[in-house]
């Protein structure tokens, strides 16, 4: 609980203690009335209450409730403040961790356990901030100052008081058990749901598409219906708990007349005492029940708070915050093998990919050749050997540094829900408007910006579906040609365009290419004969590597794949 805790206040711990110590002077406040109560009642039994006293208890009383009201005011502005600020620092926090997780985390972890995690799971440990634990501490102090005045009063009578907390810390610790089996259900439930509905949203144009809107409607209401169980199940089993703990506290009343009866038959205790314990112990039992309450839904949040400790435990990738100048290097794979959840997808490779040249990747699909490229730009760290591009191993080197020196352009392009030129400007956010339009025309993009109703400035719809796919693209390029990265790794995206929008990306790409290092995953080898080098994978090894025309003469693997491919040029629908 602590460690969570100390987790969630990140660098305002020392914030979270200053609540805590607001929270203790109420509570030290919110006692003195059961002081005076309690000379106020031997005052009026014994007979030797007077006007003077009067005054000086509602004077006591008066300036207590003052005080308490202040540091009530202070606990209520602080610890939410404080727990705003807390909460902006730990999704700070969350996000540039996310950021350096290597994505092998991403292809395992839904987008809606990420959402969970970053959205709903933060907003729940917020609560605790906020809300319950400055509570919880209060009543605990206050409480526990009670308890000692009624120690103090008549250790025997204090003794029958809380005779019944150990039943009621039993049942306590059962319910914190159903929490932690019950409740980390009942979240994974809420995943499982989450993703349910990205899922059903994102993909419901495909869905219609083949007819199946209900089964996956459906599947979704399985889902609900599951969160509905789990939350039912939650409530059922712990309501009787908390139920049972609840009496057991009341009982200790129950346990005070019995007792504080048997000791007046005696002649041990006096009425009055015994009507003062009566009356005091009756809020410190309500106190009882809230600490209870507090605690349950304390624990049951902080599983939320413990899925967010969980991912701040993945690995990121490490490395050295050194100046790196990727320019003119070669890049070097010694000896690399690499595999995904122990499948080996990569082994043994070693090549070297010349700096500025045009090196392209083919082979049949699942040879590796998007993680060759994926390893180029450090998204992963390799499973054995070394990539080094120039003197700069990879192994070393801070993963945002290499992202500077490192354009993509892939065949899916992710496009937010922005404006064009906030878009564009994506590949460099310091850059000029200038710069900006000098990009978009170097990617052919500025005629058909401009022919837009608000030109630079039209709003993208999300994932761009007021835009071709053949303009988005465009813009894919104009971002890497705005960033100007040394190196550039392309996956060739030409092969699903009609030939018009095909000839305006071909030059696009020309253009991006000029005295760059390249690496083109290749699909249509015609696109890539005149590569500087061509490296031919197969099962995770280099099968071949050379020009085209030397490949050619080989009559190996790349040799069958051209002629599959020319073979099929003339292809056409028959009836």
């Amino acid at each position: 609980m602590l460690e969570v805790i100390k987790l969630i206040a990140g660098k305002y711990r020392s914030r979270m203690v200053r609540v805590t110590l607001i929270s203790v002077s109420e509570a030290i406040f919110g006692a003195v009335p059961f002081v005076v109560l309690y000379f106020l009642l031997c005052n009026v039994i014994d007979n030797t209450f007077t006007v003077q006293k009067l005054w000086t208890y509602i004077y006591i009383i008066a300036g207590s409730a003052i005080f308490r009201m202040l540091f009530s005011y202070l606990s209520v502005t602080r610890s939410r403040a404080d727990g705003t600020n807390m909460v902006k620092d730990l999704r700070l926090r969350l996000g540039e961790h996310i950021r350096k997780l290597p994505l092998g985390f991403f292809s395992s972890h839904d987008t809606g356990e990420l959402s969970n995690k970053t959205l709903d799971n933060v907003n729940k440990v917020e609560q605790i901030i906020t809300m319950l634990l400055p509570e919880f501490i209060s009543t605990l102090v206050l409480s526990m100052l009670v308890a000692t005045g009624l120690f103090y009063i008549d250790y025997r009578m204090a003794i029958a008081t809380i005779i019944t907390m150990p039943v009621a810390l039993s049942l306590l610790i059962w319910a914190k058990k159903i929490m932690h089996v019950r409740g980390k259900a009942l979240y994974q439930s809420s995943s499982d749901l989450a993703n349910g509905i990205i899922e059903f949203v994102s993909g419901i144009k495909f869905i219609k598409s083949f007819n199946n809107s209900q089964k996956k409607f459906d599947d979704l209401v399985e889902k609900m219906d599951d969160f509905k169980k789990r939350s039912l199940k939650v409530e059922g089993t712990l309501s009787p708990v908390m139920t049972l703990s609840g009496i057991s506290i009341d009982f200790g009343l129950v346990m005070l007349i019995l007792m504080g009866s048997y000791f007046i038959v005696g002649g041990s205790l006096s009425g009055k005492t015994f009507i003062i314990f009566i009356i005091i112990s009756s809020r410190f039992f309500e106190n009882l029940k809230t600490i209870s309450i507090n605690y349950v839904k304390i624990r049951y949040l902080l599983i939320a708070g413990q899925s967010i400790q969980n991912l701040f435990n993945e690995k990121q990738l490490s490395g050295k915050k050194s100046d790196l100048d990727l320019k003119k290097q070669n890049i070097v794979f010694n000896n690399v093998s690499f595999g995904y959840n122990g499948t080996k997808v990569l082994k043994e490779i070693n090549v070297t990919i010349p700096h500025n040249s045009l090196t392209a990747l083919v082979g049949p699909s699942g040879s590796g050749k998007s993680t060759m490229a994926n390893l180029i730009a450090r998204f992963y760290d390799v499973d054995n050997g070394d990539i080094c591009i120039g003197p700069y191993n990879l192994k070393n080197a801070e993963p945002g540094r290499i992202l500077q020196q490192v354009s993509m352009v892939f065949q899916k392009v992710i496009l937010f829900k922005d404006t064009i030129y906030n878009n564009i400007k994506v590949g460099k956010n310091d850059a000029t408007e200038q710069e900006v339009i000098n990009a978009a025309k170097k990617a052919n993009c500025h005629d058909f910006i401009s022919k837009l109703p608000n030109a630079y400035e039209t709003m993208v719809d999300e994932n761009g579906t007021n835009l071709s796919g053949g303009e988005q693209l465009r813009l894919s390029i104009a971002r890497a040609m705005l960033k100007d990265a040394p190196i550039v790794l392309l996956d060739e995206a030409t092969s699903s365009l009609d030939p018009e929008n095909e000839f305006f990306i071909q030059e696009a790409i020309s253009n991006l290419l000029k005295n760059r290092t390249v690496v083109v995953i290749a699909h249509r080898l015609k696109t890539i004969k005149n590569a500087d080098k061509i490296i031919v994978l197969n099962d995770g090894r280099i099968y071949e590597e050379g020009t085209h025309r030397d490949l050619l003469t080989k009559q190996g693997l790349y040799s069958k794949m051209w002629q599959t491919q020319e073979s099929t040029v003339g292809w056409q629908l028959t009836n």
